[in-house]
């Protein structure tokens, strides 16, 4: 071997090193120590840390540290906020609750067709912050400081409904949740719906769109009232949303079970996704998907 292709054979490991390490950090969050400093929680690890301060006072608004990242790529949050335990198990169906399951079904196929279109996507989840009351606290504010902290951030959370009919859920089943506290984004909402209408004229069910839930109770965590997940968030930037696929019941009537729902409703993940490229092209944010 001569000296030259002894030296390229030093060097080149060290190379393919420094640049995966690049790789690897080219989207880190900027969150600081001295950023937390002035909270009094500091909870989550990595690109899931949250600093915040909550007080259970006006608690629709996230009093947390801007949460940046390094990245050039526009941001997409999809939450996973269902518990394996009573505390929030999600819908029922045939005596067992669903939502877990569905939520991690929904979070696993959107950010897979998500990164494919270039998108930097974040996956939450309360199991990283813990399935209780505390838990909700770290990742609701974690979302709200993602949206602080960067511009043109898109948080969905696709779920599915219960069949019941109540008071603040009269028409159960699909439908996308939006702030009703602060200045909504329509452009967003028309946009999204726009693209996922197909689905449901395929499948028959009914869809009523964009609305606003909450506001018949004062008292945090009620599904009379607001929901602190959307409207933390939609304080530093409107397009968040919980979004019902359908009444879980109805997932199982037309896919056979939850799990089977994973290719039942992948012409509704491409549609989701669809639109959120489309709203980036309209702020003149053009992805790799659009170029």
């Amino acid at each position: 071997m001569t000296p030259a292709h002894k030296l390229f054979s030093i060097a080149m490991p060290l190379l393919l090193l420094v640049f995966s390490s690049i790789q690897a950090n080219a989207q880190d969050s900027l969150l600081t120590d001295g950023d937390c400093a002035g909270h009094t929680s500091d909870v989550g690890e990595g690109l899931y840390r949250v600093c915040f301060t909550y007080t259970g006072e006006n608690w629709t608004h996230a009093n947390v540290a801007a949460i940046a990242f390094k990245t050039n790529k526009l941001i997409a949050v999809l939450p996973l906020q269902y518990t394996t335990n009573a505390a929030q198990p999600g819908a029922e169906v045939d005596g067992k609750n669903i939502g877990f399951v569905w939520n991690k079904i929904t979070q696993e196929e959107l950010a897979k067709r998500l990164r494919a279109a270039g998108f930097f996507v974040l996956t939450p989840t309360i199991q990283m912050y813990g399935e209780n009351w505390n838990g909700f606290q770290g990742l609701e504010h974690f979302i709200a400081g993602v949206h602080k902290g960067n511009e043109n951030v898109q948080t969905i959370l696709l779920t599915a409904d219960s069949h019941i009919v109540v008071e603040q859920n009269p028409f159960p089943g699909a439908q996308m949740l939006v702030t009703g506290i602060h200045d909504r984004n329509p452009d967003w909402e028309a946009t999204i719906q726009r693209n996922i209408a197909l689905f449901y004229k395929a499948t028959g069910l009914r869809n009523i769109g964009a609305r606003v839930r909450g506001g018949l109770s004062d008292t945090e965590g009620s599904s009379k009232a607001w929901h602190p997940l959307i409207e933390r968030a939609a304080e530093y930037g409107p397009t968040v949303a919980i979004m019902e696929a359908a009444q879980a019941v109805q997932i199982v009537e037309q896919a056979g079970s939850i799990e089977a729902g994973r290719q039942w409703a992948a012409p509704l993940f491409d549609g989701i996704v669809a639109g959120m490229v489309e709203y980036s092209d309209q702020l003149n944010k053009p992805i790799p998907a659009c170029e």
